[in-house]
């Protein structure tokens, strides 16, 4: 775990012991203070599902906010358990007649969280369900209101602690309602207007009857087949003007299984608006940058040299690297970009002829580069490690920027069965000792 994710949860954990200890009886503190994470997780979990502007800007994008509401869905079940396992009758009710059915309330919230946590974590769900068990979040979380304000408690109704619950409440019961808002809200209807068909995958153009709202190079948009209830997908906008979009499309999952196996010129399907933090420098006025993608990582890269000028501004490296031409997504754009633009440096890391970018040959590129270069990461995980990694080891100072569209960041079987494995060994070793123990101290 990252030392700042470890300070953040860390901090943000004794928060709620410290608010809680001066209102309750010390034998008290840790439940009451688990259950206050537990719901103030759960709500601030809502308020990132709901997508307010001003929260992705204050984290730092879409993806920031996703990873934020998978480790906030950590603490929620963790807060949960703990409460159940320590949590005593004690205090009084506001309703005793409610106090009963505020425990059995309570006790199906604690289902609830474990079953969701468990769809998150084992990929092996297939992903449309998992997506649409998650609005279950919401009554899981009304149920934990109606627990925690319902059921006996150490807390004084009107004490600081209990008033911030109330709130905290509040939020999370709006954030989920702006949800369920937010999903009934009419998509632009764009139709297929061309489709290239790459080793893997599909670069499509969309195009619409009416002006489509704006976008920046670098934003992604959701995607939806032309239905009420249909579940829609983000993909980096790889270019277009006013009313088309163009997007490299890879065959990933069940979803872009379909689609790259059914579409076809014509069909209709709902587009949203732009979103997304992951913004190259495109004006004259730049810093020197690198930009590295891998596959249809080079995406938001065709969308940011189709919209750059020519100028004599500061260099932009850009590294693609590809398995081989046949599965390559637009490069004769790329080429045709490289030949208009003078101020970008393109090099083509191709597998299949042996040129693999490596740390060495990162460390060649460089060499020569002002140390403040900023890089644009887009692409498979192990490539932005290695550029990560070597950027650090030839001691670059400047940012580094990317974004991770693993929303899920779910465990397959395969990787399940290696992280309880050797758990699983371990405790039947220690078993093994006990009983080799046992049976030295009986002479059997």
């Amino acid at each position: 775990m990252p030392y700042k994710i470890t300070i953040i949860g860390t901090t943000f954990a004794l928060f709620h012991i410290l608010i809680v200890a001066p209102f309750v009886p010390f034998i008290n503190i840790f439940p009451v203070a688990l259950a206050a994470l537990s719901m103030s997780s759960m709500a601030l979990a809502l308020v990132l599902a709901a997508r307010w502007p001003m929260i992705d800007w204050v984290l730092g994008g879409p993806d920031k906010s996703y990873k934020a509401h998978r480790w906030l869905g950590f603490f929620a079940l963790s807060g949960a358990l703990g409460h159940w396992v320590l949590a005593v009758p004690s205090g009084t009710a506001i309703l005793p007649i409610l106090s009963e059915s505020g425990e059995d309330i309570g006790n199906l919230a604690l289902a609830g969280l474990i079953i969701m946590t468990a769809m998150a974590l084992v990929r092996v769900v297939p992903y449309h369900l998992w997506k649409r068990s998650h609005f279950l979040m919401g009554p899981i979380f009304l149920f934990s209101v109606y627990h925690s304000f319902f059921v006996p408690s150490p807390l004084a109704v009107g004490s600081p602690p209990w008033i911030l619950m109330a709130i905290v409440s509040v939020c999370g019961g709006a954030a989920w309602g702006q949800t369920l808002l937010r999903k009934r809200k009419p998509m632009r209807f764009v139709k297929v207007e061309d489709i290239t068909p790459f080793d893997g995958g599909l670069d499509i153009t969309l195009r619409a009857d009416t002006t489509l709202p704006s976008f920046r190079p670098g934003q992604f948009a959701h995607m939806a087949k032309d239905g009420t209830r249909t579940e829609a997908h983000p993909f980096t906008i790889a270019g277009g003007d006013a009313t088309s979009r163009r997007f490299m499309i890879r065959s990933a999952g069940d979803w872009t299984d379909e689609f790259v196996r059914t579409v076809k010129q014509g069909d209709k399907f709902r587009l949203s608006h732009s979103a997304g933090r992951f913004l190259p420098k495109i004006h004259k006025k730049r810093n020197e940058q690198l930009w590295v993608a891998g596959g249809v990582g080079i995406a938001p890269f065709l969308a940011a040299l189709e919209q750059m000028e020519p100028d004599c501004g500061r260099s932009v490296t850009l590294i693609y690297c590809i398995r081989s031409h046949a599965s390559s997504a637009a490069m004769d754009d790329v080429k045709e970009f490289a030949g208009r633009l003078p101020q970008l440096d393109l090099i083509i890391c191709n597998a299949e002829n042996g040129d693999r970018l490596t740390p060495t040959s990162l460390t060649h590129i460089m060499r020569n580069r002002p140390m403040t270069t900023e890089a644009y990461l887009c692409g498979p995980e192990p490539l932005k490690a290695m550029v990560k990694g070597t950027w650090e080891t030839i001691g670059m100072n400047g940012p580094i920027h990317e974004e991770q569209f693993d929303f899920r960041s779910a465990y397959t079987l395969s990787e399940l069965k290696s992280i309880v494995r050797p758990s699983v060994y371990w405790a039947l070793n220690w078993v093994s000792k006990k009983k080799g123990i046992a049976h030295a101290a009986t002479g059997s």
